[in-house]
């Protein structure tokens, strides 16, 4: 089985201008947080830490269906995000739909929470997407509240094409964490 190339995708990051390094669950991930985050950050292939921009963490885990590619796990922390709370999953669950004409982009949008018509307004977002939709780093992006994180997951071939497309991604990190920042989902349920 292939391996994803962390390295690679290290250097292609910073290249486009992210800084980042490889993660370790005990260096990286408070302790309150690891039994939630080791779903997305504890695979085979490893995980990464951003040191800029607006994810936390990258995961990446081995799904071998019609061939091998890889499944994505953007982290975007906040102590205030609980998985059971259906408050953040009205918030931040979204996924975009889209149709195309040629290859070209002829209506796009994003359905689910309130998050989805922040994505929806975001000029600079939709120009990106548009332009890479045809990437399948692009097409399969889906937001979902998770335990003190909301997960922006994808799937890629390559580190090449999941750090060409890393800054639509970032971009939609921006408008969750801007999000979360106007409103109030609770108490802080973290340490």
């Amino acid at each position: 089985m292939p391996v994803f190339e962390l390295d690679s995708l290290v250097n292609s990051l910073e290249e486009n201008g992210y800084s980042s390094r490889i993660g370790s669950i005990e260096l990286d991930v408070h302790p309150v947080r690891r039994p939630y985050f080791e779903r997305w950050l504890s695979n085979r292939d490893g995980f990464i830490r951003m040191l800029s921009g607006n994810v936390d963490f990258l995961g990446v885990e081995e799904v071998v269906r019609m061939g091998p590619f890889f499944n994505i796990y953007c982290v975007v922390e906040n102590d205030s995000i609980v998985e059971g709370d259906d408050n953040a999953h009205k918030l931040l669950d979204a996924g975009p739909y889209y149709e195309l004409l040629e290859g070209e982009v002829t209506r796009l949008g994003w359905s689910g929470g309130v998050i989805s018509t922040i994505l929806a307004k975001d000029s600079t977002l939709s120009d990106e997407f548009s332009k890479s939709i045809m990437k399948e780093e692009v097409k399969r992006i889906t937001l979902r509240a998770s335990n003190y994180c909301c997960v922006i997951e994808t799937r890629a071939w390559d580190p090449n094409g999941l750090a060409s497309s890393f800054g639509i991604i970032d971009r939609i990190a921006y408008d969750v964490r801007k999000l979360i920042k106007a409103i109030h989902l609770g108490e802080d349920v973290g340490a």
